[in-house]
């Protein structure tokens, strides 16, 4: 197949838009298909040398006269079996081109919750990256495919979080922003033995490091900054904990869940479709959330099989890139 992708992150940075369609694009390819991804310049770094790459500013408004034209030339004339929109500002863009004549399949993918999405009806597939927000999704022929991830190789546990103490010592990873809860996990942890390292930068972190000198945590709670060793630290840690107030899709659930790791997560996800209910966390109060972080992680571990089990199955590269083919052979025209 000949296939166009098309995504407009200005995100200057790799968040899980701009990971998985990286990795989508790099997938397809590898699997055979001839793979054109339309995209920021910044964000062109991690493809494989045989996808073709076409950069454009991606702070242009959707309803850029220009920019249509020359995304509606490119597609009727690049004879593209499908072209598939990643995220939801490249839907609107493709949504409101299908209005005119255009031969390839189209298909948008949706990485997160929206107050107003496109005209999804115009799309032969839509692909919701979560159950949860498959069902926000009123309209069109949604799907759903996990966003994968490759096999988790066997790595060196990071030594310092070996040695670290007290035990049980807990791992948590993202932007340090407020909707990754990072100010409500650190509160509930004045009520939790063990460690907890927070792996991850952004503009909260003086206000997190006071919370932390505030409750008088120094000593078990620790901010690690950007890391490029997560795998490392999770090899290392006894669980992960995931404080988030919302996701579309958390990759830090699948990279635990492959890396065999215990996970206690608040209800977001793809972790509240996976976990066992009394691991997942839907209260707001401080020490109910330290109460299920009290819990031993080797029983946690035991009680999440099926769940890695599953993970095992269903979040993988190769689940992720088989599903997307099976949807545009179903769709193609």
């Amino acid at each position: 197949m000949n296939i166009l992708l098309i995504m407009m992150s200005a995100n200057p940075g790799v968040g899980g838009l701009e990971k998985h369609t990286g990795e989508l694009a790099n997938g397809l390819a590898q699997a055979g298909h001839r793979v054109t991804l339309i995209c920021a310049a910044a964000h062109q770094h991690q493809l494989t040398p045989e996808i073709n790459r076409i950069a454009l500013d991606p702070k242009q408004s959707r309803y850029n006269p220009l920019l249509l034209a020359k995304l509606y030339r490119h597609i009727r004339d690049k004879k593209y079996n499908v072209v598939h929109a990643q995220g939801t500002k490249a839907a609107a863009l493709l949504a409101t081109l299908a209005r005119f004549p255009l031969s390839p399949t189209l298909v948008a993918s949706l990485h997160g919750f929206k107050s107003r999405y496109p005209a999804l009806h115009r799309f032969s597939a839509v692909i919701a990256v979560s159950n949860a927000l498959a069902k926000s999704l009123t309209n069109g022929n949604v799907r759903v495919v996990y966003n994968g991830l490759q096999a988790a190789s066997v790595v060196a546990p990071a030594k310092f979080l070996l040695e670290a103490a007290p035990k049980p010592v807990w791992l948590a990873v993202g932007r340090l922003v407020s909707v990754k809860g990072f100010e409500f996990l650190i509160d509930s942890f004045k009520g939790v033995k063990g460690s907890l390292y927070i792996a991850g930068d952004g503009p909260d972190k003086a206000l997190l490091q006071q919370k932390i000198l505030d409750n008088e945590l120094q000593h078990r709670v620790t901010l690690l900054g950007h890391r490029d060793d997560i795998p490392a630290l999770m090899a290392a840690c006894d669980g992960v904990v995931i404080s988030s107030q919302r996701e579309g899709f958390s990759y830090v659930f699948a990279e635990a869940m492959l890396a065999s790791k215990p996970v206690i997560s608040t209800s977001v996800p793809i972790a509240n479709e996976f976990l066992p209910e009394h691991h997942i966390y839907r209260g707001n109060t401080l020490d109910g959330f330290a109460q299920l972080l009290s819990n031993d992680p080797g029983a946690i571990f035991n009680d999440q099989f099926a769940a890695r089990e599953r993970a095992h199955r269903e979040l993988t590269m190769e689940n992720m890139i088989s599903s997307t083919l099976a949807i545009y052979n179903t769709c193609k025209t």
